[in-house]
């Protein structure tokens, strides 16, 4: 169970809403694990992007790569969410993890080797993102069981500025392990983190999420249908999960397909890649943090809508431009502008949510989240082809600004309609 809140805590107030999202033991010991387990995901990502790309010099496995980090979110996610439900969350996790674990160590090993291939790598990438398909969702669905509604708009913030501090650290990590060591070392080093995030799972105290009973498959796909059916047919879920994939589809992708644009574009190698990642991983740390002090709820709407818009705009610049100093500046609001964006959509789904349904709506929104830049990945890759990621970056920025232009007024609709 989670641990009574008091009234104040010497670190609630001086700490504001980061105290506020600590002051849960069980949080603060799933936090703990988090802090590691994401740079160890950013680490993985970019040696597998890096080691991708050394290999074939061609965006279009650049973009296969992306695709196979995060495909199976959206095959799998209704399925992971049910089964979340019903195993319960920490308990999925565990399992996912611990599954997972051979297919890093495998890759880490292939590499060391000298033995690893593109298909070979693409085809480990999908395994490993097989159990993250699961892992992830469960694993997400746990902040508002350990932290509780009063606090959550502050836990789901500081998640986010977690999440992007290692967008800063992550890279700058990678670049250093990829200059020492290579993919390998990072590979490596990737797989220790999730290790760490296992023990601190194993840590959490109480039955906070405890299964339905006796956990059996007999009867999931009518969970499974239930939770998609219960998704559709709220009134606010839903377009705000679609709205928001419209930046997952046609802005998010920048990241992706970095080690492409960095070499390519500014002919920056490792180093420049890293600085571009960080940079852009500093604005969205400093949003996240801007949020998690603020824990507004009245204005997440208007920032999941405004902030969507200006990601655009920022990616257009980053686009136009190959002067390193330009692009860096517009990658910092492009970083900042989609976190602040993530972190309405978030808040506002798990404001949203019966908790019965929990695990089911997280999955099918992080499926969202993880599989819309996999797929705008895998098709920019594939148009930068023939027009270069210049021009298909711009592409994509345009598309995403007329996109979210027709939809917003109908998400602000769908938001008062929730209301009443």
């Amino acid at each position: 169970m989670s641990d009574p809140l008091p009234a104040v805590r010497p670190f609630d107030k001086y700490f504001g809403g980061f105290g506020r999202a600590l002051s849960n033991s069980n949080y603060r010991t799933y936090w703990t694990g988090q802090v590691l387990h994401v740079q160890g995901w950013w680490l993985y990502r970019i040696a597998a992007g890096w080691l991708m790309f050394d290999l074939t010099h061609s965006p279009a496995w650049l973009g296969a790569v992306g695709f196979a980090l995060a495909a199976p979110f959206l095959i799998l996610s209704p399925i992971a969410g049910a089964i979340c439900d019903r195993a319960g969350h920490r308990r999925t996790a565990i399992i996912a993890i611990l599954f997972g674990f051979p297919i890093m160590a495998a890759t880490a090993a292939l590499t060391w080797s000298g033995a690893m291939t593109p298909k070979l790598l693409f085809a480990l990438v999908i395994v490993q993102s097989i159990f993250t398909a699961f892992e992830s969702p469960a694993r997400q669905s746990l902040v508002p069981v350990l932290i509780g509604r009063r606090y959550l708009t502050e836990g789901m913030s500081l998640n986010w500025a977690t999440f992007n501090a290692a967008f800063i650290t992550g890279p700058m990590i990678a670049g250093f392990l990829l200059v020492a060591g290579g993919a390998a070392l990072t590979f490596t080093a990737a797989t220790s983190t999730f290790i760490w995030m296992l023990i601190m799972l194993l840590r959490i105290r109480g039955e906070g999420d405890a299964p339905r009973g006796r956990f059996y498959l007999h009867g999931l796909m009518p969970d499974v249908i239930s939770g998609i059916t219960y998704t559709l047919r709220h009134p606010l879920i839903p377009w705000v999960i679609g709205f928001h994939m419209i930046l997952g589809l046609l802005i998010r992708p920048y990241i992706e397909l970095m080690p492409g644009v960095a070499s390519v574009v500014f002919e920056a190698g490792e180093q420049g890649m890293a600085n571009l990642l960080a940079t852009s991983g500093a604005g969205a740390l400093v949003v996240s943090v801007v949020m998690l002090m603020a824990g507004r709820e009245r204005w997440l709407m208007p920032i999941l809508v405004w902030t969507q818009l200006i990601s655009a705009l920022s990616l257009a610049a980053f686009a136009a431009t190959d002067v390193l100093w330009i692009a860096l500046v517009a990658v910092f609001f492009a970083g900042g502008f989609t976190t602040a964006a993530g972190i309405a959509a978030s808040t506002l789904v798990q404001q949203s949510i019966d908790a019965a349904f929990r695990g089911r709506v997280v999955a099918i929104s992080l499926a969202t989240n993880m599989g819309g830049p996999a797929l705008g990945a895998f098709g920019i890759g594939w148009l930068a082809e023939g027009i270069g990621f210049q021009g298909a970056l711009m592409a994509a920025a345009a598309l995403s600004t007329a996109l979210m232009i027709i939809t917003g007024r109908r998400v602000y609709r769908a938001r008062s309609v929730a209301q009443e």
